[in-house]
C-alpha cells in the first residue's frame, strides 16, 4: 500500500480549466486582442508564465502590460472553487485519512489559489503539505515539485502515487520516479499516454493504492 498520494489541483482535484480559458478568452475580446492561440489544450497543465508565453508570443513588453492587467480582472471574476469542484475529492480524501494515508497537493497554480480553494472546499483536515510552481525554480514537466514533496514527507518514489491531467504533469510525476494515474477530462481531449494507468472517476484511486 502507498503511504502518500499526491494530487495535481486544476484537472484533477477542481475542473477550473474551462472556467480559466473562458474567462482569458473573454478577457482578449473584450479588449478586441487576438490571443496567439483559442485551444484549450494548450494550456492544460501550464504555469502562468507559460501560458502568457503561448497567449502572447511575439511581443514581451505587450504581454507583460496584458498579464497586469489581467490579474485585476481575475480578481474582478474570481472563480468559485465549491462550484467546480470534483464530486469524488471529499469522499478519496476521507478514505485516504482513514487509511493514514498523506495526502498533498502540487499545483502550477499560485500558492495564493490553491490555499483558497482548500479553505472554501473545508479540506485543511485532509491536506499534509501543500507545494505551488510559484515556489520551484522549475516548472512541470521538470521533477522539481514532486521530489520536493518527497523530501517533505521523507518518503521514497515507490511510495507514493501521484494523480495528474496534463501531459506536462505526468511527464513531471514520472521524472520523479512517481507512479501515475491520470484523471480523464470530460469535455476535452489530451494526451495521457505517458501515465500508468488512467481513471475516469477520481474514486478509482482507492483501488490502486
Amino acid at each position: 500500500m502507498k503511504k502518500a498520494v499526491i494530487f495535481d489541483m486544476d484537472g484533477v482535484l477542481a475542473f477550473t480549466e474551462n472556467f480559466y480559458f473562458k474567462r482569458r478568452t473573454n478577457f482578449f475580446d473584450e479588449l478586441k486582442i487576438e490571443p496567439s492561440t483559442r485551444k484549450i489544450q494548450d494550456f492544460i497543465g501550464s504555469s502562468s508564465d507559460m501560458i502568457w508565453e503561448m497567449l502572447v508570443t511575439d511581443d514581451e513588453k505587450k504581454r507583460r502590460d496584458l498579464k497586469e492587467k489581467y490579474l485585476m480582472y481575475s480578481k474582478e471574476h474570481e472563480i468559485k472553487f465549491l462550484e467546480v469542484l470534483n464530486p469524488s475529492v471529499k469522499q478519496v480524501f476521507k478514505i485516504l485519512k482513514e487509511k493514514n494515508i498523506k495526502i498533498a497537493i502540487a499545483s502550477s497554480s499560485g500558492k495564493e489559489d490553491i490555499l483558497r480553494m482548500v479553505k472554501e472546499c473545508e479540506f485543511e483536515d485532509y491536506i499534509d503539505f501543500i507545494i505551488s510552481g510559484e515556489e520551484c525554480k522549475k516548472s512541470k514537466p521538470d521533477p522539481e515539485i514532486y521530489s520536493e514533496i518527497l523530501k517533505a514527507l521523507e518518503l521514497s518514489p515507490k511510495d507514493v502515487m501521484v494523480v495528474e491531467d496534463s501531459l506536462l504533469g505526468i511527464r513531471a510525476a514520472k521524472s520523479a520516479g512517481l507512479t501515475v494515474g491520470a484523471l480523464v477530462p470530460k469535455d476535452y481531449h489530451i494526451d495521457q499516454t505517458e501515465a500508468d494507468f488512467q481513471m475516469n472517476d477520481l474514486v478509482e484511486v482507492i483501488d490502486k493504492i
